[in-house]
């Protein structure tokens, strides 16, 4: 709700649904997940989710991250894997879910998150897009907001977090780092602390709603949920 560049974003009106149950729907359709939670610390967000149906967990307003509010939030529950992800992905492929899942099969596998072919028709500089290194074994090496590497080729980072709840819980613990506050992306906790991150790839990025100019890409990018659709259900 207090996002500086676009204020309320996760209740923006995609054609009659507020963007947070866009997302809701799409991470109910992946195979292989059980449940699905809003986890906030917004009356007004969880007065909107509730009345969709969807299982809302109240969080404390003093979280660094989003997915230190989900670190927070599991504590109600009894989960081995957690996914994180993030409300403003409205058009997030189901395909990134269930890749995601799946990796999450090996049992030496402690986070996984995705990447996919940067978009055509925007700029690597574009900071509002997170940049993704990922060595030949799919692990990922750096986050970044700049052009990274130098002179591509470059890969865009999704922001879906699949978790061990070990893993998660250990995020949390640590504080945030260096590279987190240089860059503003919380994974580079992972990565610091020495946390490997496996990436699985997947076709198309989403469009992450951060601006004005975000939204309306979004709008023109999906079908009028609102025909088919009024919300998710828990």
């Amino acid at each position: 709700m207090g996002s500086k560049r676009l204020p309320h974003k996760v209740l923006a009106d995609v054609h009659g649904v507020p963007l947070v149950l866009h997302v809701c729907s799409r991470v109910e359709k992946a195979r292989g997940i059980d449940a699905v939670f809003v986890a906030t610390d917004s009356d007004e967000i969880a007065s909107v989710v509730d009345a969709a149906g969807v299982a809302v967990i109240r969080t404390s307003g003093d979280v660094e991250t989003g997915t230190d509010r989900v670190a927070e939030a599991i504590a109600s529950l009894n989960a081995d894997i957690v996914l994180n992800v993030q409300a403003d992905n409205g058009d997030l492929q189901v395909e990134v879910i269930e890749r995601i899942v799946e990796r999450l099969a090996d049992n030496q596998v402690q986070v996984v998150t995705a990447v996919a072919p940067f978009p055509a028709d925007r700029s690597p500089d574009d900071p509002s897009i997170v940049k993704a290194v990922v060595d030949r074994h799919g692990r990922a090496i750096y986050f970044s907001r700049s052009a990274i590497p130098h002179g591509g080729p470059w890969l865009q980072h999704i922001g879906v977090y699949g978790f061990r709840r070990d893993a998660l819980e250990q995020f949390s613990a640590w504080g945030r780092g260096v590279l987190e506050q240089s860059e503003q992306l919380e994974q580079l906790r992972l990565i610091e602390n020495g946390l490997l991150i496996h990436a699985v790839s997947v076709e198309r990025g989403s469009i992450g709603v951060d601006t004005e100019a975000d939204l309306k890409r979004l709008l023109s990018s999906i079908s009028d949920f609102s025909k088919n659709n009024r919300g998710c259900h828990a």
